[in-house]
């Protein structure tokens, strides 16, 4: 790998954080304009695996799952339904950039995971991570202030959860095989289940305001954009690298929520914030060097 294809792949990985940011602004932008949560998601899956499933058919790939895997794939996109709503359901009580903070605390629910079931032993580092984050968070969310709303920390906690439950099965499921077809079927999954709960609820609204209109358009496209990028990422500098570069997203949650909903953090919380991708970034690093020297071994 080339210092100019891991640089390339830095840049997409980045840009696709910037699209996720954007996405999760424009949902709260959308809800303004009288539309809610599971009408969004239901548009933002489906036109996320309208886009795999065109890269697929023009890459020519296979998009067969043997009977176990395919199941295990339409499992794993329930949570992916269950985590999504998660996010996009808090952004409706507590600022955006705090509810992507909470659910970027993943890679650290991650190692504590690993460390549980024994694939991978405690480190000082990770542990003093772990202290770091808990102590950026505490201060991120003003705990002792108590003017948040104890339901979006608690929607923005449950997709954190959801999504290293996502991460660890979708590495069981996936292994080393091509993780679109894996994805389509989340995605295919994950849109039926936000169809039919909207459907039996008759939740289904439209924005009424041209604003709300461009976010609930742009922001679903945003996202199925950045989740190709992602792969293209991936398959030029692997799931590592393009994971360090994913830690922007926080960051331009804060900005997009400074700009687009006027959502400003206090100096505290801001400290708090820095904090917690600090330690977050930290353990992904130390993850990078653990994956390289795991390949160097092996050569």
């Amino acid at each position: 790998m080339t210092r100019s294809t891991t640089l390339f792949a830095a840049l997409l990985a980045s840009a696709a954080a910037i699209g996720f940011a954007f996405n999760t602004t424009a949902a709260k932008v959308a809800y303004a304009g009288g539309t809610n949560p599971l009408s969004y998601l239901t548009l933002r899956s489906a036109m996320a695996a309208l886009l795999v499933l065109t890269i697929l058919l023009i890459a020519r790939r296979g998009l067969r799952l043997p009977l176990r895997q395919r199941l295990a794939a339409f499992g794993i996109g329930a949570l992916l339904a269950l985590y999504s709503y998660g996010v996009l359901s808090s952004i409706q009580f507590i600022p955006v950039a705090l509810t992507i903070l909470i659910f970027y605390t993943f890679p650290l629910l991650t190692s504590l995971y690993m460390w549980a079931s024994g694939r991978a032993q405690p480190t000082w580092a990770t542990g003093g991570a772990l202290i770091v984050a808990f102590v950026g968070l505490a201060l991120a969310l003003d705990v002792t202030g108590g003017k948040l709303s104890f339901a979006g920390i608690a929607l923005a906690a449950m997709a954190a959860l959801g999504i290293t439950a996502v991460i660890v099965l979708n590495n069981r499921v996936v292994g080393e095989g091509d993780s679109r077809p894996v994805t389509l079927h989340m995605m295919v999954s994950a849109t039926t289940i936000f169809a039919a709960i909207t459907w039996i609820a008759g939740d289904f609204a439209l924005p009424t305001t041209a604003s709300s209109w461009a976010a609930f358009s742009l922001g679903p496209l945003a996202y199925a954009g950045a989740i190709v990028t992602i792969f293209i990422a991936m398959s030029l500098a692997g799931p590592v690298p393009t994971s360090l570069s994913m830690n922007l997203e926080p960051v331009a949650s804060m900005l997009f929520g400074f700009l687009a909903l006027g959502e400003i953090l206090s100096p505290v919380q801001l400290v708090g914030a820095g904090l917690v991708i600090a330690a977050v970034l930290s353990v992904r690093l130390a993850d990078a060097r653990r994956t390289a020297n795991a390949g160097e071994e092996s050569q």
